[in-house]
């Protein structure tokens, strides 16, 4: 219709110059190819119409104005799979918030295996140290939990001593009461922990339950673990590697280092082969029945009491004390392959249980001759520690227990280290040097010649240790040493000519500088007064203190300052690391450093003290320092590291300023 329109219309357009029938009738009837050709362009006009109909559309703003295409934005049409995940991503969206809805909001409160239990329990613990372990239950359901029944698993060494709910069987099983919804409840169990510093000890809760309206029980479970962190003190046993048939062996078990002691008295025991025995020096039991008494008879040192067997009881372990040493020895009567001797610590309760919270074992080389050689550093037989720089005194001890004699005999001392210093030894009796080791014949010791029966002798030398340079990073840091015999340079089979092993492990190269000046090393002057000091008149120095350590972690150091009658304390100090404080009591100044790791090579600390001549001090030296101490335990060597510093007085030794001057330091 609308193209019939259309072509009317443009004919009404078509100006006629005449009309009518007869002008109509003498024009010429148009062939079908010019009607064809007609249609043809009255098609393409109408096609043309369209196209700018549709284009006004698309450049046409909504009020109708046409847009300027130099300014058009045009937007990509997006593409369907980029449509088609956008509306998968809403949907899913929608479906998960509707989840969480009805989780949350509807069906909380309708899961039956809903009930929460945690423990509470402490990370860390010292041996036997009071600890409490809670448990924690709640009820987030809508039921009523009833038929409660809570069973607890404890760490095999964990003991028992009080319940915030007494149990029904045992110290293990609780009945417990219902517990209504969204109810809470807890039981605490009171108790502490005897076992060996570093393991792991683990509770278990299990707790059963029947929700209301059900006929099937639930269960639920909780765990917490606690590490004993140590025993509140340090322990070592020291000991040869080597062990005489027949011949009393000698151990030394040490404490040190006390903070706490929860655990109160304990015992010593041992575990020994056949046909091995051990005893602690009589002068050391206290013969008292109880403890108590014990304890009464010494207030500064532990108290041995036999308890039997191969039992004492220690009582009096207190933080007051110093190092506490206990010799012990044992005796091997037959010689066995590997003979195994444990030393422990436990703690014994009356009804019998003993939990063992330290020990130690070892497995000494047996050696059985009738000519025993016996070796001795620094007047001890077993191992112990040393310090750089130090004297290493040897004795070679030599007894000749057979029937016979023993004729041409050659001893040698082995000593293998990286730090000793040859050029340092000493020698009583002169013997040949050949790399570390030294050799003595008959030609240097007569009695050599011949060895009877019952006869015994000794072997001094003496050799120095190196001081620690920076290039000895990594070379071992210890001296192993030991003495052997031969006859007639032939070797005694089965290695029976050995004496006892030592090793002397090297502590790390702690080291204390103490400086007193009155200028600091740039001229300034960091004291006040006159110099040299003057009677009725007071003069100030200050007191530099370096620390350092680069080997092993060293842990209680310490470095403390006695000052002379006539010294007197200051209150400008500084420190990097710990504290430095001024005991009036003891007139000493400490500086309490604690834990001192590799990594902190360096500390330093620094105070003031001043002086005020007397009459009687007219014309003298005064000594302002006696010298300082520091102390410090190894980590790796579990000694105690003690040095001192050379003794300072108003000469001031260590300020170049007034040595400059000459000063002599005498009072004025």
């Amino acid at each position: 219709m609308s193209k019939e329109k259309k072509v009317k219309k443009i004919l009404r357009t078509v100006k006629e110059e005449y009309s009518g029938l007869s002008a109509f009738v003498e024009r010429p009837v148009p062939t079908e190819k010019e009607v064809s050709s007609f249609e043809k362009a009255i098609k393409r006009e109408v096609r043309s119409q369209e196209i700018d109909t549709n284009l006004s559309e698309i450049y046409t703003d909504k009020k109708g104005n046409l847009v300027d295409v130099k300014k058009m934005k045009i937007k990509r049409r997006q593409l369907a799979i980029v449509r088609f995940f956008k509306r998968l991503l809403i949907f899913t969206l929608l479906i998960g918030i509707a989840y969480f809805a009805y989780t949350y909001f509807l069906s909380k409160n309708n899961n039956i295996n809903s009930l929460e239990i945690s423990i509470s329990a402490p990370e860390k613990v010292l041996v036997g140290e009071e600890i409490s372990y809670v448990i924690n239950y709640h009820n987030p359901s809508k039921f009523i939990f009833k038929n409660v029944h809570l069973e607890i698993q404890y760490p095999e060494n964990f003991i028992v001593t009080d319940r915030s709910i007494e149990p029904d069987s045992g110290n293990y099983g609780w009945n417990l009461p219902n517990l209504e919804p969204g109810g809470s409840a807890n039981l605490r169990i009171t108790g502490k922990l005897i076992g060996q510093p570093d393991s792991v000890n683990v509770v278990i809760a299990r707790l059963s339950y029947l929700p209301s309206e059900y006929s099937s029980q639930f269960k639920k479970e909780a765990s917490a673990s606690t590490v004993i962190s140590g025993l509140g003190w340090r322990t070592d046993l020291v000991y040869a590697n080597t062990a005489f048939l027949n011949q009393d062996n000698e151990l030394i078990l040490n404490f040190f280092n006390v903070e706490n002691n929860y655990i109160g008295d304990f015992n010593l025991s041992f575990s020994l082969p056949e046909e091995t025995n051990v005893a602690l020096l009589p002068e050391l039991i206290n013969e008292a029945s109880s403890s108590t008494e014990a304890i009464a008879t010494s207030a500064k040192e532990i108290v041995i009491t036999k308890v039997g067997g191969t039992s004492w009881r220690i009582s009096g372990l207190d933080k007051e004390m110093d190092r506490q040493e206990i010799p012990i020895t044992y005796r091997v009567n037959t010689k066995i392959a590997n003979p195994k001797i444990i030393v422990r610590l436990e703690k014994k309760l009356e009804d019998g249980q003993a939990y063992v919270f330290w020990e130690k074992s070892f497995q000494p080389e047996l050696v059985k001759s009738d000519l025993n050689l016996e070796l001795s550093v620094n007047k001890s037989k077993t191992n112990s520690a040393v310090n750089f720089g130090q004297s290493l005194d040897y004795v070679i001890s030599y007894n000749n227990q057979g029937e016979n004699s023993f004729k041409d005999v050659v001893i040698m001392a082995v000593l293998q280290s990286d730090f000793l210093n040859f050029a340092s030894l000493k020698m009583t009796d002169k013997g040949s040097v050949r790399g570390q080791s030294i050799t003595w014949t008959k030609n240097e010791i007569p009695a050599l010649k011949e060895i009877k029966s019952g006869d015994k002798g000794e072997i001094k030398f003496s050799i120095n240790l190196q001081a620690f340079q920076d290039d000895d990073l990594g070379k071992k840091l210890e001296v192993n040493s030991y003495a052997q015999y031969s006859i007639n340079n032939q070797a005694v089979k089965q290695a029976d000519n050995k004496s006892n092993v030592i090793k002397n492990l090297i502590n790390s190269d702690l080291s204390l500088s103490e400086k007193i000046l009155y200028f600091n090393e740039d001229n300034v002057p960091v004291g006040s007064g006159p110099l040299p000091p003057k009677v009725g008149e007071k003069t100030s120095f200050k007191v530099y203190w370096v620390v350092r350590n680069n080997l092993h972690e060293l842990s209680d150091v310490k470095v403390v300052f006695n000052l002379p009658a006539n010294i007197n304390f200051d209150e400008k100090t500084y420190t990097n690391v710990g504290s430095l404080n001024y005991d009036e009591n003891t007139r000493q100044v400490v500086w309490e450093i604690g834990r001192l790791p590799v990594s902190v090579y360096r500390t330093d600390a620094e105070f003031n003290v001043n002086v005020v001549p007397t009459e009687n001090d007219y014309d003298k030296i005064l000594v302002i320092s006696p010298g300082s101490v520091i102390e410090a335990t190894d980590t790796e060597t579990n000694s105690i590291i003690t040095k001192k510093t050379a003794a300072k007085t108003t000469k001031l030794e260590d300020d170049d300023i007034v040595n400059l001057n000459n000063s002599s330091g005498r009072v004025q």
